[in-house]
This record gives structure tokens, sequence and C-alpha cells, in this order.
């Protein structure tokens, strides 16, 4: 019985430490100043350097001036409440118009910022979400775009969060995009979303798949880099819409 609870022990104690290093692997993925002791000092730093700092972020802010430049209104969410610190912080600094609901906002404050959003001819382009928070009662569907910049295990959460600027049986188009780094553990996460859809689809077609435990195999895939393609993800996909695997010809060389 000791050799049983001491084996249970060590198991546990190893879970909490891969989900701890699956943690910090996402954290380099989305800003590097998500980390502590990022020397960033208390007047803040110039926007340049705070998109630079973070591929996804740089790829963020292109998006965003073309999506204002067109007319689009966003929608933006993030796992995580720091990121949206940074994300908050990146808006301030490019002049954007935006709101932010988060698990300490309130419930007054955020039907305030929702029906400030909705107003017609409101000056916000953004709002702020974090994934989990974004439930029932959340409806701005005066947004035509939701940017996902981190994606969650369970894919039931991702999809709840685009509901909120879309409906099923709607007409007007909503634009959804998904940020993930590639050859990264962001890539596994959506890997293991595309998984539970696929097994969802053949048990019972809908409801919500709960997160199951991690084989050897998969913890082993999960630590893996392919070094010999770009994204194993945009592989195994078969996208047409690209010159060939790897990205030929994309990136001036094969991968």
């Amino acid at each position: 019985k000791n050799a049983s609870e001491q084996s249970a022990s060590q198991n546990a104690g190893d879970a909490r430490k891969l989900q701890s290093l699956v943690m910090q692997l996402r954290k380099c993925c989305n800003h590097p100043y998500l980390f502590a002791g990022t020397d960033v000092p208390e007047e803040g730093v110039p926007v340049d350097e705070l998109v630079e700092a973070s591929g996804k972020l740089a790829v963020l802010d292109r998006m965003l001036s073309r999506l204002k430049d067109a007319g689009h209104r966003v929608v933006l969410f993030s796992q995580f409440t720091s990121m949206l610190d940074i994300l908050q912080d990146y808006l301030s600094l490019k002049g954007y118009g935006y709101a932010r609901l988060d698990g300490s906002t309130n419930r007054v404050q955020r039907s305030i910022d929702i029906a400030a959003f909705n107003r017609p001819n409101s000056p916000m382009f953004a709002f702020l979400l974090s994934t989990r928070a974004g439930g029932l009662g959340v409806n701005l569907q005066t947004a035509d775009t939701c940017v996902l910049f981190d994606s969650d295990w369970n894919p039931a959460n991702d999809k709840q969060a685009a509901a909120r600027c879309w409906r099923d049986g709607q007409k007007k188009k909503c634009y959804l995009y998904r940020l993930f780094a590639t050859g990264s553990i962001e890539e596994k996460v959506f890997q293991r979303q595309l998984s539970k859809e696929s097994l969802q689809n053949v048990v019972n077609g809908e409801g919500t798949l709960e997160q199951s435990s991690l084989s050897k195999d998969d913890l082993r895939k999960l630590f893996t880099l392919d070094a010999t393609t770009v994204s194993d993800t945009h592989d195994s996909v078969a996208c047409e819409k690209c010159p060939g695997k790897h990205y030929d010809g994309l990136h001036g060389q094969a991968g």
C-alpha cells in the first residue's frame, strides 16, 4: 500500500512538473514579457519594441492595421490575463479604442462595456476577452473578426469564444483567425484540438469532450521538434494553397 501511495504521489508530482513546463513553453510563444524578471522599465517601452519582441504580436500588429483601415471590428481572445495586459498596453500605444473583459470585471462594468462596444458608430475598434470569461450573455456581434491569440486544449472553449461574435444561422460574415507559432508547443495544442474534435464527432457529433490523459507516445510527440518542416500541422492538413510541402518556394528554400 505504501509503495502504491508513493507511486501515485510521484505520478502527481510529475504531472505538475509537466503542466508547469508546458505553461512556460506557451508563454515563450506569446511574449517574453510574460516571464518574471523581464527588465521592463516602469515608464513602459516604445510600441515598436513591444511588438518586435514577439513574432505573434508582430503578425497581429500588421493584421490589425489592415483590418482597421478596411473598417472591420475585432474581438481578441487570450487564455492568459497577463497576455491581455500586454495587448491592452499595445492597443493603448497604437491609439486604438478598446474595451476589456476578464474574470475580474464586475457585472455592471461588463454590461457597460458591451453596450458601449455595440453602440452604433462606436469608436471602439477592439474588445479584449479572456477565453473562459466570455461566456453566456456576452454578445459582440457588431464585430466581424475574431482573433484567437492562443488556443485552449479543449476545442469547445475556443468555439464558445468564437460564438461571442458569431451565431449559427446569422447572415453577416465573421472571420476567425487563430495564431500559433510553428514548430512549437502551440502546434501540438492545436493538433490535440483536432484529434479531440475527430473523436467527438465519432462518439456523438455534439457535446463537450473532456480532456483525456496523454499516452507516453503523446508526451514524446509533445516535446519533439520536427526540424525537417516549417509546420507539420500545415503538412498534415494537405494545404492546396501553397506551392508544396514545407512551403517550398515561399521561404526561398525547402524545409
